[in-house]
């Protein structure tokens, strides 16, 4: 009876101490995942010029755990979007086997992009950042100063919003091809 009852309380503590376990290895793991060197990115405040961006807002800061949430949402918006782009591919093919693609052109990468955040409270008390890429062949540092805003360059250059009090994104656009 001892045996069973000690047997009994390990399963049980057991249970309890994976759960533990595993609660820690979700928030490390998340946190792991926001690797960007301080070199990369540039968060800025808010200027009212930038009206196309957003209207009726006041600017914010960007927490660390924020930037990690962030990055949780833009994984899933280029799974999204690069999902949508296979379906694009593979349509395209069927339709013009002579002319088949191995891209669209439109797939996303967030790996070797510099980025500029904009984070806001909009009129509704939500926190929102606009958040814009581009590919890191950059010189100078005026993107530090200034959006960087370029016409065409294809999926070197995209933009969108992320809500983080809604945990969503909107309006992903990503520049064509000249």
């Amino acid at each position: 009876m001892k045996t069973l009852i000690f047997i009994i309380l390990i399963s049980i503590s057991s249970c309890n101490g994976t759960k533990k376990t595993t609660e820690i290895e979700s928030i490390e793991n998340t946190q792991i995942e926001f690797k960007l060197a301080e070199s990369d990115f540039f968060i800025l405040p808010f200027n009212k010029d930038w009206h196309w961006i957003f209207k009726d807002v006041k600017p914010t800061e960007l927490t660390q755990s924020e930037l990690f949430e962030i990055e949780n949402i833009l994984k899933i918006a280029v799974e999204e979007n690069n999902e949508r782009q296979k379906i694009n591919l593979e349509k395209h093919n069927e339709e013009y086997p002579k002319s088949k693609w191995k891209e669209t052109g439109f797939e996303l990468k967030l790996k070797g992009k510099k980025r500029q955040y904009v984070p806001v409270i909009n009129e509704k008390g939500e926190k929102e950042v606009w958040i814009n890429f581009f590919c890191n062949d950059w010189e100078s540092d005026d993107w530090k100063k200034d959006l960087m805003l370029v016409h065409d360059g294809g999926n070197c250059y995209f933009n969108l919003k992320v809500n983080l009090t809604n945990k969503t994104y909107s309006e992903l656009g990503i520049n064509g091809y000249a």
